[in-house]
């Protein structure tokens, strides 16, 4: 099964060792947030969601000091089923009887090992088919995101995006923000960004580069959408993600065994 899997920062170990354990057992893990910090928006649950909606991934765990919270902000996207559970039988009934795509895991009511035992759960029982209520029919829905993500790099308007599905601009507007919760403008933001971040995470392409393959036209333009979303600029956001120099690393060694 292909999992979507995020946490904010203080459950950041724990969906670490979650997810190693899940991929061992021959899942798909997507990492929706690869990493959270103090600085930036907690907009984790969103991620998960969104995800979930596009086909990315089959179900969604999140992992947080704010389970209530990050189920409320992921059930803001129309067609998620977002719960937080604390014991197996409500993980396996919500996925079985109420269609529950999303698993949210709090910290503070559940030690790692029982964690896994309500993931387990959750994830060995079939998931009720839930029909969705109003907004683009699901193949419009997924032609949509398609065509978005094929022109990232490019400039893409809502005249063209209605233009694919074959509506007009005013009535795909509406649905789309029906189907998702957010305009057609700022989902394209927001998957600009994305797109960004894994490109900043991986490469050392510069800056004005990566706004151009992400389809800014500007770098200033790029900055300022990029730190309205994430919180940081680009150029902090790759400092915060690059290696450990060789040198740095060995300090860090020393410092952990003089430490033990």
């Amino acid at each position: 099964m292909r999992i979507v899997i995020a946490s904010d920062q203080a459950g950041h170990e724990v969906k670490q060792r979650l997810a190693a354990k899940l991929a061992a057992v021959g899942h798909g893990i997507v990492d929706a947030a690869p990493s959270i910090t103090a600085n930036q928006r907690p907009d984790y649950a969103e991620q998960v969601a969104l995800c979930v909606l596009r086909h990315d991934s089959e179900r969604g765990i999140i992992i947080t000091n704010r389970g209530v919270g990050a189920s409320l902000a992921a059930n803001r996207v129309p067609g998620i089923r977002a719960a937080l559970c604390h014991d197996a039988h409500s993980a396996r009934l919500g996925a079985h009887v109420e269609g529950m795509n999303i698993l949210v895991l709090g910290l503070y009511a559940l030690d790692e090992e029982r964690a896994y035992e309500v993931v387990e759960a959750y994830l060995s029982a079939p998931l009720a088919a839930v029909e969705a209520v109003g907004g683009l029919p699901p193949w419009r829905l997924q032609r949509v995101f398609a065509y978005i993500r094929e022109n990232l790099g490019k400039e893409v308007s809502v005249a063209e995006l209605a233009q694919a599905v074959s509506m007009s601009q005013y009535y795909f507007s509406k649905l789309f923000k029906m189907s998702t919760g957010t305009t057609p403008h700022q989902y394209v933001m927001r998957q600009r960004v994305e797109r960004a971040q894994s490109l900043l995470r991986g490469g050392r392409s510069a800056l004005a580069n990566v706004a151009r393959e992400v389809g800014f036209e500007t770098q200033s333009h790029f900055t300022s959408v990029f730190r309205h979303l994430v919180g940081v600029t680009p150029k902090r956001y790759r400092e915060m993600h690059q290696p450990m120099p060789q040198v740095e690393m060995e300090a860090h060694r020393q410092q952990t065994a003089n430490a033990a």
